[in-house]
């Protein structure tokens, strides 16, 4: 049976970089020669450094707080004040956890462990005058353990500096708008090794704004690749936070700006599954009625397999105003559908001819089938037969070549259209 225990030395590779995993291999080493006082406090020598070094790199990156405590260090370093280097390793923690979020309360409490136990593994003074304290080696282990998964794994940016600096990347222009380079923008910041809160607060974020703030086109794109990328780096994390969350999320978004949620379920994909049975309703019955203003929705709601059925029927019963208010640049083929139906059940000469108009913005997407439909019902309708627009549209129709020239032409004798029947000299 596979161990359930971590291996040490794959432990080891997870450090974020050379110095961490120098850091810590002294730990690793005294814990295999059975050295366990050794391997304790060299992980909280580890610890130590690490968080240090993570303050340095804020630092460098513009941290205010961060260039304070590297000062307070040179100058600790510089004096050799002693006093003042027990005072900060005694408050290193706390400092990581309330000013920079650099470990969660939970993780907090393991590393106080670490320090405590440290304590007493390296000052006599704390123990029994008759015995050394003398660790375990599970204990040993435990404490490399949260060292390194606590604090040396993961880059120097957590908590809201790091949600911070990952909303103004991709707020920023330049952020990718595909998945695949999305997931490489994140690769090498603080999304490479995250802990679970980081990634849950960027993902209920950025679902926030996709819903409320409604973003421009390009912002929005940006988004849904950043969300796609975060599913795809962290699939575990991202899915319990929509669990939780997106429901509630959907709930709260007002009659008048539903066309958010569709929008939400166009841009970020597989989100069906997050989404309570009364928030299912909610859509469905919203897709049944869907307003005319927000019709032109419906080209991806006819593919969306959860709310297909619903924006057919909304389809069905659109009505010409609607439709004809609506830009289709890829018309789908319940909506053509439509288009033939209104047209063929025109009511007068004017309908007709108004209609016909309209059509012939789309006549590229009819398909064959769409054709002959039309073609085989025209002259059944007299006011579409003896409308002056019929004529026009079945030229553009021709010209289109979706069937065969003789097929057309025969369709056209059969159906009582031959008056529109192309010569013998002008087929050729």
């Amino acid at each position: 049976m596979v161990s359930p225990l971590e291996d040490l030395d794959e432990l080891t590779l997870r450090c974020r970089d050379e110095k961490a995993r120098q850091y810590i291999a002294e730990a690793v080493s005294s814990y295999r020669a059975g050295a366990f006082r050794s391997a304790i406090v060299a992980a909280w020598i580890a610890v130590c450094f690490d968080v240090i070094e993570k303050f340095r790199e804020l630092a460098l990156a513009g941290d205010k707080e961060a260039e304070k405590q590297v000062q307070d260090i040179d100058a600790t370093r510089r004096t050799g004040d002693l006093t003042r280097a027990l005072k900060f390793e005694r408050e290193l923690l706390a400092l990581a956890k309330d000013k920079f979020e650099l470990i969660s309360p939970l993780e907090f409490v393991d590393l106080e462990r670490l320090q405590a136990d440290r304590n007493r593994c390296a000052h006599p003074s704390l123990t029994a005058d008759d015995q050394a304290y003398t660790p375990s080696a599970e204990l040993a282990r435990l404490h490399i353990h949260s060292a390194v998964t606590h604090v040396l794994q993961h880059p120097p940016v957590q908590g809201k500096y790091a949600l911070d600096r990952l909303l103004r990347e991709i707020d920023s222009d330049y952020f990718p708008s595909s998945v695949k380079e999305a997931k490489l923008a994140f690769s090498s910041g603080p999304l490479r090794r995250p802990r679970d809160s980081l990634v849950r607060n960027l993902v209920l974020v950025l679902a926030k704004t996709l819903l409320n703030d409604k973003p421009e086109w390009k912002r929005r794109t940006r988004i849904s690749a950043a969300l796609q990328a975060t599913q795809q780096l962290h699939p575990d994390q991202y899915s319990r936070a929509l669990s939780e969350k997106l429901s509630t999320m959907f709930r709260n978004v007002a009659d008048a700006h539903l066309i958010t949620t569709i929008k939400f379920l166009q841009d970020v994909p597989d989100t069906w599954q997050f989404l309570g049975p009364d928030v299912r309703q909610r859509l469905q019955n919203y897709v049944t009625k869907l307003p005319g203003d927000d019709l032109d929705e419906v080209d991806f709601l006819l593919g969306y397999v959860h709310l297909q059925a619903q924006a057919r029927h909304r389809v069905r019963v659109a009505t010409k105003k609607e439709l004809s208010n609506t830009m289709f640049f890829d018309m789908p083929k319940e909506v053509a559908d439509k288009f033939i139906s209104l047209y063929l059940e025109s009511k007068s000469f004017d309908d007709a001819n108004d209609w016909a108009k309209q059509m012939l913005v789309y006549t590229v997407d009819f398909t064959a089938d769409h054709i002959r439909t039309l073609l085989t019902n025209a002259a059944k309708n007299s006011q579409v037969l003896n409308s002056f627009q019929i004529g026009p549209l079945i030229s553009n129709l021709r010209s289109k070549k979706k069937i065969p020239n003789d097929e057309f032409e025969k369709l056209l004798t059969d159906n009582a259209l031959g008056e529109y029947v192309l010569v013998a000299h002008e087929q050729t």
